[in-house]
């Protein structure tokens, strides 16, 4: 009986050795497998990053290589002189694509007259009474001060919402910036296809341009705008049968200020990067704005917003 009572004690014994060691081992997999999954992940942040960095390279180098007038060609598509970028390109096994886009074709935020602004809106299909709230709100958001206009918003109204935050009282450094101001939505700022259909204003507004339209690039909504309808319509009169070569109306015809805005990685891991540059010669640029994160679109927002919850 004895015997008997040591063989089951001794069975149990190895029972629940077994079970610490499988344990054990379940554990180690586990480990090994998250430290594979964020050794991976970590190669591939990386790749993504710095094939991004890359296309942002090739993307200034294209600009400095430009020694001619800057100008949309037939299918809309911003040309240097006669060059026709790919933007595309590999480093090593990973892809990336970018985009150049022309700040001088835009009306800036920071000098835009109110009239300016609702136009733009207007074309947008902003309606009335938000038009309002924004403009007033825009004006309130870029001057020195905090007293408000009679539809805009200064410093009480921004410590009031549910997470408050400062009105900044000076000027916009991004287009993005607009998404912090009383009345703009996403949906405005990008374009929407629901019952709304905004158009998306920030194909016509910028934070970091000459302040100076270039006449060969310029959206007609920005012509009209900013010149009035009727210089709008020569400018396109004239534009249709090649680029114009000697600036007119107060505008220019090459571009100074840029957008890049560049993608790398493969998979699922993806890195968008946005610079915008200056070209003072054609030998150097200046860099005034970087966003190595940056959330690209409505698309862009709203995965940044499900990575926060």
């Amino acid at each position: 009986m004895k015997r008997n009572n040591q063989k089951g004690a001794a069975l149990m014994l190895v029972l629940w050795v077994i079970v610490l060691l499988t344990a054990i081992v379940t554990e180690f997999a586990f480990s090994m497998r998250t430290e594979v999954n964020i050794t991976r992940n970590f190669k591939e942040e990386t790749e993504a990053y710095y094939t991004a960095i890359a296309g942002i390279e090739m993307a200034k180098e294209e600009i400095l290589s430009a020694k001619e007038q800057t100008y949309l060609n037939k299918d809309g598509e911003l040309i240097f002189g006669e060059k026709t970028p790919d933007r595309k390109g590999t480093l090593g096994n990973t892809e990336y694509f970018y985009t150049i886009i022309d700040e001088d074709r835009k009306i800036n935020l920071n000098s835009a007259a109110p009239e300016q602004l609702r136009y733009i809106l207007k074309y947008a299909n902003v309606g009335d009474a938000e038009i309002d709230t924004i403009v007033d709100s825009i004006l309130d958001w870029r001057d020195a001060d905090n007293l408000h206009r009679l539809n805009g918003a200064e410093e009480d109204y921004y410590q009031s919402l549910p997470k408050p935050y400062s009105c900044k009282d000076g000027t916009f450094d991004t287009v993005e910036e607009l998404l912090m101001v009383k009345g703009v939505t996403p949906e405005m700022l990008y374009g929407s296809r629901d019952e709304a259909g905004y158009k998306a204003i920030s194909e016509y507004l910028t934070a970091k341009s000459s302040n100076i339209i270039n006449i060969n690039t310029a959206d007609r909504i920005v012509l009209e705008a900013r010149l009035g309808s009727a210089v709008a319509e020569n400018i396109l009169m004239q534009r249709s049968a090649g680029p114009i070569l000697t600036p007119m109306a107060g505008g220019i015809v090459k571009s100074t200020y840029f957008t890049i805005i560049s993608r790398g990685g493969s998979g699922k891991i993806r890195r968008t990067i946005k610079a915008v540059v200056m070209k003072k010669t054609d030998e150097a640029l200046d860099v005034l704005y970087w966003n190595d994160n940056f959330a690209e679109g409505l698309q862009g927002i709203k995965n940044k917003d499900n990575a926060k919850k």
